[in-house]
């Protein structure tokens, strides 16, 4: 694993000033779906994009706007997806909570709790059945791992020796 770009902080701040846009159009009532927004957690979305390979692969929960965002370098695409437009990136189809890039690696999200711990493992293990290398990262929330599924899919990808980072992100509360 490698950085890829010099400035981090920069790529952090236009990460937040992103999700303050968003935040606007959403409190102005522009969108019909619920957004998910991860104020707070840029440098992770940050040094997740900086540390990816390019046969690496990214799982993520419903709030996952900090890493699409991060890895896509535009906001224009989360945008039109969020106003339901054939231009978004899901082609209005995905909405904000299922929301997924093959192009940037971001093969799967999912709005159930945990559920994308068990798709990330089933990857990683096909991965190493097909000879396939590259790590998968799968960011799960501090509420999942109070699900059977958590501890599984760690127990499953220790046991098989699969290439994995779990980043385990706390919703903030105040």
């Amino acid at each position: 694993m490698s950085i890829k770009r010099d400035n981090i902080l920069r790529e952090i701040i236009w990460l937040r000033l992103s999700q303050i846009y968003v935040n606007e159009l959403y409190k102005d009532g522009k969108f019909k779906i619920p957004v998910h927004l991860a104020l707070g957690h840029e440098s992770i979305a940050v040094a997740v994009d900086n540390t990816m390979e390019d046969k690496d692969s990214l799982f993520l929960t419903h709030r996952n706007i900090h890493y699409n965002l991060a890895r896509l370098k535009s906001v224009k695409e989360d945008v039109e997806e969020y106003l339901l437009k054939d231009s978004g990136l899901g082609r209005s189809f995905l909405g904000s909570m299922n929301l997924h890039n093959f192009e940037k690696n971001i093969i799967y999200t999912s709005s159930i709790l945990g559920n994308n711990l068990c798709v990330g493992s089933g990857y990683a293990f096909g991965n190493k059945v097909k000879g396939n290398s590259g790590v998968t990262f799968i960011v799960t929330g501090d509420g999942a791992i109070e699900e059977g599924a958590f501890y599984e899919s760690l127990l499953f990808l220790s046991s098989n020796k699969l290439p994995s980072i779990i980043i385990v992100e706390k919703e903030k509360t105040y």
